[in-house]
């Protein structure tokens, strides 16, 4: 466990804009309070902490919603019913009016209701499936698997295992860019994402993975949220490159270093990262070719995925 405010005054000291002896000035704590937060942003997304790294499993979908405290989805004012009965046994009121609500049933997506006045109250009007975009995303809202997961910050990998077998029969699923993902035929072992906000994603999967009976194993690296008062649980390797990194920091934005001191500590920053990068050099393992046929250690090929060829 490292103190945030213990973090900043160390970076303070070793690039000459804080002592030992006396409390940082409430800029300097304050800048470095902020620069702390982007430097364990970037070096979260970059995977260089690995106590941040984490996963979890679900059933495949067309397509996964995945969300904290916010769900933006869901679209304001819209609301979603399990079965006629449900809907119509909802009290609706004047403010459901004014604010232009919209209904649909999951047991009827052939339309939706809206809000109507009538005799001083407020009744539902049915409204047949139409192309309107609120409609559209409505019934994508309805057909997604919807998963709360807490702090997710980053998608790494995703897996996907099929089930029946004593064997490692795993496959990893190809990540392309929103944008390229048409592309991709529909028994494509690929997926792609999208943060709709803090902590929200949409990930899609192409049909022929996504309507199998299999398991997703989805890797990821958990956000990390800390105030200035807080203490951060982390190993004495990773603290120290948080310390160095921020004095480097602090050193650009209160200038009190020559040429000399600065050129190390930018060498003591590179030499830190790489530290921390070392023990995670398997990873690049994944640039080539994981399969092997030995007896146990078989690992699905896409081919055998998608054919059912393997066994």
């Amino acid at each position: 466990m490292r103190a945030v405010r213990d973090i900043i005054k160390e970076a303070a000291i070793r690039c000459n804009v804080g002592t030992r002896r006396q409390p940082l000035s409430g800029g300097i704590e304050e800048t470095g309070f902020r620069l702390l937060k982007g430097v364990v942003d970037k070096y979260n997304y970059d995977n260089l902490l690995a106590w941040t790294q984490n996963y979890f499993t679900c059933h495949t979908a067309p397509h996964i919603h995945i969300y904290d405290e916010f769900d933006s989805l869901k679209g304001e004012n819209n609301l979603y019913f399990d079965n006629i009965d449900d809907l119509n046994a909802y009290s609706l009121t004047e403010d459901d009016y004014n604010n232009y609500v919209w209904a649909v049933s999951k047991d009827n997506l052939n339309g939706y209701w809206t809000v109507l006045p009538h005799s001083g109250s407020y009744l539902w009007s049915w409204h047949q499936a139409d192309e309107s975009q609120r409609f559209q995303e409505m019934l994508r809202y309805v057909n997604c698997k919807h998963i709360k997961i807490r702090n997710l910050g980053k998608i790494n990998s995703i897996y996907v295992a099929t089930n029946g077998s004593e064997y490692r029969d795993n496959c990893q699923l190809k990540y392309v860019a929103p944008a390229d993902y048409d592309r991709y035929s529909r028994n494509s072992a690929v997926f792609t994402y999208t943060q709709k906000a803090e902590g929200e994603w949409l990930m899609q999967i192409k049909p022929v993975v996504a309507s199998q009976n299999w398991m997703l194993k989805i890797n990821y690296n958990e956000t990390i949220q800390f105030d200035i008062d807080d203490e951060l649980p982390i190993p004495e390797n990773y603290a120290e490159l948080l310390i160095v990194a921020l004095a480097h920091k602090l050193a650009i934005q209160f200038p009190r270093l020559d040429d000399a001191q600065m050129q190390r500590l930018e060498t003591e920053v590179r030499v830190m990262v790489d530290n921390v990068r070392t023990p995670k050099a398997e990873d690049r393992i994944l640039s080539r070719s994981p399969y092997n046929f030995g007896i146990g250690e078989h690992t699905m090929t896409q081919d055998e995925l998608l054919g059912g060829t393997w066994f």
